[in-house]
């Protein structure tokens, strides 16, 4: 199925094929990306987990166009692309597996959440933060995750 076949419910969490974390907190975001992204199939093999725990995983990303107004693409900085992906259904996922996905994450990457000295201080607090909340919003929040805009 296409990104748009997909009926999400945001905000969305991806979870990159090298144990990385990004937020889509909208069909916009989900659906725009920087060139880094398409030259490195960064969204390939991606999952997908919707606010309801809906799943799929990204079999395959397609640019469709130029993102952005003609001012925003006169602008310095990288290109934004539009893109579509094709997505499979996989089983949905409940918000204590979510939970635990995305400390799995945090844990795998530390120096993505913190200082290499703040290890043993700051990560814990921030999986604490992320085992206290009661949605994948609230994750969202949180974490203040990165969309692939600017990659």
């Amino acid at each position: 199925m296409k990104t748009a076949q997909a009926d999400f419910r945001f905000p969305v969490l991806g979870f990159t094929t090298d144990s990385d974390i990004w937020g889509l907190p909208d069909l916009d975001a989900l659906t725009t990306c920087g060139p880094r992204t398409l030259a490195e199939d960064l969204q390939v093999g991606m999952e997908l987990v919707d606010a309801e725990g809906c799943r799929w995983i990204v079999s395959s990303v397609l640019r469709t166009g130029r993102a952005g107004s003609l001012l925003s693409r006169l602008m310095p900085g990288p290109a934004q692309f539009r893109i579509e992906h094709e997505l499979e259904l996989l089983t949905p996922l409940s918000f204590a597996d979510v939970q635990a996905r995305v400390c799995a994450a945090m844990r795998a990457h530390p120096d993505f959440w913190c200082e290499d000295e703040e290890r043993d201080t700051v990560l814990p607090a921030r999986l604490a933060e992320v085992s206290a909340v009661a949605t994948i919003a609230d994750i969202h929040e949180v974490l203040g995750l990165d969309s692939f805009h600017a990659y």
